[in-house]
């Protein structure tokens, strides 16, 4: 009896040592999800890249250029989609300098708080009335 016990007891080692290894093999270690998106209109430009995570990004590199000799200043920002309705806006970044410039920003942060879901890229020119601004499509939290 004692045998057949040790025997028992050295493939149940077997067979988790086996499974260990194999689940090590096939997890490895993950990557975090990335977005890009750019916005554009005949004025302004802008773009952003990110890596997500669960309720927002980090890392975000985003600029925005001044592409008409009209005298408007130019901004870009994100709309963040939180669900329900709610499109929370991110802090305006602007770009003052004038025709042909680009202004840039580099390694920020972003947290809405709650899972985050999709992001868009908004650019627009500071002009009479109601600004014209253009978004990129929505990029998704994968």
């Amino acid at each position: 009896m004692k045998g057949i016990l040790s025997r028992n007891l050295r493939r149940a080692a077997t067979a988790t040592v086996v499974a260990s290894a194999a689940t090590l093999a096939f997890t490895g270690t993950a990557s975090a999800a990335t977005g890009a998106a750019t916005g554009s209109g005949s004025e302004v430009y802008g773009s952003a890249n990110w890596t997500w995570t669960f309720s927002g990004m980090t890392g975000i590199n985003m600029a925005v250029r001044d592409t008409k000799c009209d005298g408007n200043p130019v901004y870009v920002f994100f709309e963040a989609d939180l669900g329900m309705g709610t499109i929370d806006p991110t802090p305006y970044r602007w770009n003052e300098s004038g025709c042909g410039t680009t202004s840039s920003w580099s390694n920020l942060k972003y947290s809405s708080g709650t899972k985050l879901g999709r992001v868009r890229v908004v650019v627009c020119v500071d002009d009479a009335g109601w600004d014209t601004c253009y978004r990129s499509g929505w990029q998704y939290n994968r």
